[in-house]
């Protein structure tokens, strides 16, 4: 295994949090969770009139729980519109939560201050789906690494901003001599590479990758997916991971949280959750992804959901899945399943469904 990249302002960036965030009384710190998040909600008013009434809530995320540890993934799949996305967003504090509690290595974001939140961003940071529109396409690469050191003011001199540069596009497979081009000169994978260059010019230890590989072409995704795998074993970093094919996500995760209309549906380690899917979703996303061998994928019983996803404004009454789920009964129907550990403690599987729990 190979030795952790040490990256120079990693203990810059910590003791200057740990100064500012001084009057905070901190969290006592999990022993294993870097992040940890419980009872997330996150909805966003409808509002009507020229008063701009609220009359109804999109319910976005709807009371969510998980953890992650120091170096490892997070996956969280889902049709599109379940609230992936928003879980990202919250965790970034780039949405002021309804409910809940996040709590990112012994510190609760959601009392800190925007000064505070800033300072914490330089190891919170994300990547996102479109490469092309996240690069400024006036700023050569040089300058797009380069930005966030300088918005937080820790750039250094010339010939450190070089060696930064330097040191991050080699990281990512990609040729220093480059750092003079502009972004519309690179494909689509080469862009993307760049954007996970300037997520890791600040060291961080946290990153939310947003469906960060759906653009690209199927031989481009495996590329940067095995990138992104390699430089959490050289960087001990820990990431949500965030998609809707699970082939994909499931080559990167450690755990699997299968997501549909604003709630969790399953959560368990990546292995378990494809031998052993236990609702009825994720047992119909698994059958819906395309495997390589013909002859198995041949023999395989697709299970076809029928309607579309109900809207988040007006939920179901019972179990979010009812609508669709071929199993489902009047009690799914009246009342919500509670979100369980089927599992043991040691290898916890935690699933919300009546006849999966039998509670």
């Amino acid at each position: 295994m190979k030795h952790p990249v040490e990256l120079p302002i990693s203990q810059e960036i910590r003791n200057q949090v740990d100064k500012e965030i001084a009057r905070q009384e901190p969290v006592p710190k999990d022993s294993k969770a870097l992040l940890r998040v419980s009872n997330l909600k996150m909805y966003f008013p409808v509002t009507k009139g020229l008063l701009k009434r609220k009359v109804a809530d999109v319910k976005a995320v709807d009371d969510v729980s998980f953890f992650v540890c120091q170096g490892q993934t997070l996956g969280i799949v889902g049709e599109s519109g379940s609230g992936k996305s928003t879980v990202g967003n919250c965790v970034l504090r780039d949405l002021t939560l309804t409910s809940g509690q996040i709590i990112y290595d012994g510190y609760d974001l959601s009392q800190v201050s925007e000064k505070q939140m800033r300072t914490l961003r330089r190891e919170l940071t994300c990547i996102t789906q479109d490469p092309f529109a996240s690069l400024n396409p006036r700023m050569n690469i040089r300058d797009v690494i380069l930005e966030g050191p300088r918005v937080h003011g820790i750039e250094g001199s010339r010939k450190e901003q070089q060696d930064k540069v330097e040191q991050m596009l080699t990281l990512v497979g990609l040729n220093p001599q480059a750092a003079d081009r502009f972004p519309h000169e690179f494909s689509g994978g080469q862009r993307q590479r760049i954007s996970i260059a300037r997520a890791l010019a600040l060291n961080p230890k946290f990153i939310v990758c947003d469906e960060i590989v759906s653009a690209l072409d199927v031989s481009i995704q495996a590329q940067i997916v095995n990138l992104m795998s390699r430089l959490q074993e050289e960087l001990n970093v820990a990431y949500i991971f965030i998609g809707h094919d699970l082939s994909v996500v499931r080559q990167i995760s450690h755990n699997i949280a299968v997501m549909y209309l604003g709630k969790f549906m399953e959560l368990t380690d990546s292995d378990e959750l494809y031998t052993h899917p236990l609702h009825p979703y994720t047992q119909a996303l698994i059958s819906a992804a395309p495997i390589p061998n013909p002859t198995v994928d041949k023999g395989r019983q697709r299970i076809l959901l029928k309607g579309d996803i109900p809207s988040p404004i007006n939920p179901p009454k019972g179990c979010n899945f009812c609508t669709r789920c071929p199993y489902a009964n009047e009690r799914c129907r009246e009342e919500e399943p509670e979100y369980v550990n089927v599992g043991t403690d040691a290898h916890p599987h935690f699933v919300a469904c009546h006849m999966v729990s039998g509670k």
